[in-house]
């Protein structure tokens, strides 16, 4: 029996999966790391953590095949793929090292520079990457180190994305590949390669960007030392993998147009196939490179989705449990009180760093109950704001996957069913990057033979939700309502 390795480097933890050529999942393990903040609207990660976290988990999975209640081997592992978090930088100098923390997507320091670069390559970045250069893209974070930290500036060797430090960490090998590298701003998305016209138009140095292959692709291999550590054999194939994003979508199926994903993790997302992207939603929603060599898929994200009941829960107090529970409690609508999940600004299909979270609406009569359910809402509203954008742009809506923490609920998962309006169908792996990447690695070794027959096997659906025509007409007149929020507020957040 052949088996293949699915590792997630996520925004909080790292989850890493043991996949078998039957599309079965034989084994899971998850270690967490912290965020720091040095600063306001920044976000920062120790890489090492990471490491740590990789070394981790694969050595449970390890101890876990070498066990007498497993009938299969490490010998059995014969490749192993990246799934990360997308956007990140790190710095590293010609050996690899970390020069500085890394920065992360949230991070929204760079707008300053953002607004200088879209003022002087704006129609280079328009017609190659289709993006408005945002705080959130890696290429923001290379121009404030250039600006604000020039000593480390020169010593930068290679500007690296979170999982490609760690891939180089278990190979030695220095790449990228297109799904993670097509939301840097740098990425020709045509092409499929590095924009040497974005590049040049910035006087930024295209060495500094490792060489950009395809999800599949195999980069390297398990070193002596990595086997060392983790209890690996030397040898083991190390496919490139993907961003979150899409190993989200290979991890839940959206391999065919028709399928939406719905996910509500630390973000939230919207995603969908594409066999092809243009400038239709430009700054509206984001294009990508699917882990499907030459396909792509459109991309809608809410910052902080999921993230906004961690920090209702972080702040004052209660299990997730309680909280969800005390939320069954207030009406649809909760009682015209409305929440904005934007802690870290809007992603799609407003962006803007500058946006805040926050609650609109309150009474005397509103309790902690409504609270919960308006911040559950609100998420849920935002993420249809991106969903209207697939619509505009003609893309078939046929099925919804939901997954990750908002599938947990299930209230929350009645919530998607009915702010969608359509049944939504249940995935029954949460861990559906890790799932992508595990199936990357299929492909990239031969295990499977495409990503069609390894989606069929390894994607299992579960409890389908139902929508209700009641609660959907209640909903749609709250979305309606929801809508003109930012529109109304956004000269107010300039003022801060």
């Amino acid at each position: 029996m052949s088996l293949v390795i699915g590792i997630d480097i996520g925004t909080s933890s790292t989850k890493t999966l043991l996949l078998s050529e039957e599309g079965t999942i034989v084994f899971s393990a998850s270690a967490d790391y912290r965020l720091v903040t040095p600063n306001a609207g920044w976000v920062e990660q120790d890489v090492h953590d990471w490491w740590q976290a990789v070394c981790n988990t694969v050595r449970q999975i390890v101890q876990y095949l070498e066990s007498d209640q497993c009938s299969f081997s490490v010998r059995d592992i014969k490749g192993i793929s990246l799934s990360g978090q997308m956007n990140g930088a790190v710095f590293v100098d010609a050996s690899g090292n970390p020069l500085r923390s890394a920065i992360l997507w949230l991070d929204q320091r760079s707008q300053e520079q953002c607004d200088q670069a879209n003022d002087q390559v704006g129609d280079l970045l328009r017609n190659h990457a289709l993006h408005v250069l945002n705080p959130i893209n890696t290429l923001a974070k290379v121009l404030w180190l250039r600006e604000r930290q020039p000593e480390i500036y020169a010593e930068v060797c290679h500007v690296l994305l979170p999982k490609d430090w760690i891939r180089f960490k278990l190979t030695g090998t220095l790449q990228t590949e297109v799904t993670d590298a097509s939301v840097t701003a740098v990425l020709d998305l045509k092409t499929r390669n590095w924009s040497g016209e974005i590049l040049d138009g910035l006087g930024v140095e295209e060495r500094l960007f490792p060489k950009v292959v395809e999800s599949p692709t195999v980069t390297g291999q398990i070193t002596e030392s990595v086997a060392s550590e983790t209890g690996l054999y030397a040898g083991i194939p190390v496919c490139a993998g993907g961003g979150d994003m899409a190993c989200m979508a290979v991890g839940s199926g959206v391999r065919r147009p028709g399928i939406v994903s719905v996910g509500i993790g630390t973000a939230g997302h919207v995603l969908t196939y594409a066999e092809e992207v243009d400038g239709a939603a430009f700054n509206q929603l984001w294009p990508m490179c699917h882990a499907i060599p030459g396909k792509y898929f459109w991309l809608g994200c809410s910052f902080t989705g999921g993230a906004s009941l961690t920090w209702f829960h972080d702040q004052f107090g209660d299990s997730f449990t309680e909280l969800i529970d005390s939320a069954e409690g207030a009406p649809i609508g909760s009682d015209g009180l409305f929440f904005m999940p934007w802690f870290q600004g809007t992603a799609t299909p407003h962006p803007d760093a500058n946006a805040r979270a926050g609650w609109l609406g309150m009474t005397l009569h509103h309790t902690k109950a409504h609270m919960i359910r308006s911040l559950m809402e609100g998420v849920v509203f935002d993420l249809r704001h991106s969903v209207e954008c697939f619509k505009k742009l003609k893309l078939p809506i046929n099925e919804i996957y939901i997954g990750e923490g908002g599938s947990r609920s299930a209230l929350w998962c009645q919530i998607q069913a009915d702010v969608f309006g359509k049944d939504v169908q249940v995935l029954e792996v949460q861990d559906v990057s890790a799932l992508g990447a595990a199936i990357i690695a299929g492909v990239g070794v031969g295990i499977f033979d495409d990503f069609e027959s390894a989606c069929s096997m390894s994607v299992i659906l579960g409890e389908t939700i139902h929508s209700d025509p009641v609660r959907v007409g209640k909903y749609e007149l709250q979305y309606q309502r929801y809508c003109n929020l930012y529109p109304t507020l956004k000269n107010w957040f300039l003022e801060h």
